[in-house]
């Protein structure tokens, strides 16, 4: 009833719509499965780091881990060498109820020893075509806190996502009534054009 040539666009139109239909299920999976993008992600780590006790219990401030954050786009993670500071060989190392020193800080001076950094898993991660300034965020300005974004890490043995940062999240901030201060012709809080985050 029909040609051959008929035929064979109809199966080319069914293989394409086939293949469409698979790569867009895949990635649509992936970039919405919750560790990926939602709030609650929460990564075991390689190592155990209780930010409860480091910046709750003994205030340690955030920048003093995270130096990189007042300075350039990334907030930084701390080298190895830092930690060692305070748990190095016959500093703070606490001890179990055997009297050995605490797997969470033998596996920290084994990658000490090792001379190998540590593996962290991102909790806070964009996605690859966002562009963001830590730097910019933790103006006088801009009056952002840590915890605005990451919550109250101070009270988190495990470091967890509290927001989404998806880009509606971000731009309810964004879009707030410019505060006092800023320049007459800004009538935001922040930058709501798509260049300010996407390059």
């Amino acid at each position: 009833m029909f040609t051959r040539k008929f035929d064979r666009r109809v199966h080319t139109f069914g293989a394409v719509t086939v293949i469409a239909l698979v790569l867009g299920l895949s990635f649509g999976t992936y970039a919405l499965w919750p560790a990926n993008v939602e709030r609650g992600y929460q990564p075991e780590q390689p190592v155990y780091f209780p930010h409860s006790i480091m910046a709750g219990k003994h205030e340690m401030d955030c920048l003093y881990c995270h130096q990189q954050a007042e300075k350039g786009a990334h907030a930084g993670i701390p080298p190895v060498s830092l930690c060692i500071k305070c748990h190095g060989e016959g500093l703070i190392q606490p001890k179990d109820a055997r009297g050995e020193v605490k797997e969470s800080i033998r596996n920290l001076l084994d990658h000490w020893e090792q001379k190998k950094p540590i593996p962290w898993e991102k909790v806070h991660d964009l996605a690859d075509f966002v562009y963001f300034d830590h730097s910019r965020h933790l103006t006088e300005k801009a009056g952002l806190e840590c915890a605005d974004c990451h919550g109250e890490v101070e009270n988190m043995d495990r470091v967890v996502r509290v927001h989404s940062l998806k880009m509606g999240w971000c731009l309810e901030c964004h879009m707030e009534p410019a505060p006092e201060g800023y320049p007459e012709w800004q009538t935001t809080r922040g930058p709501i054009h798509c260049s300010a985050c996407h390059r």
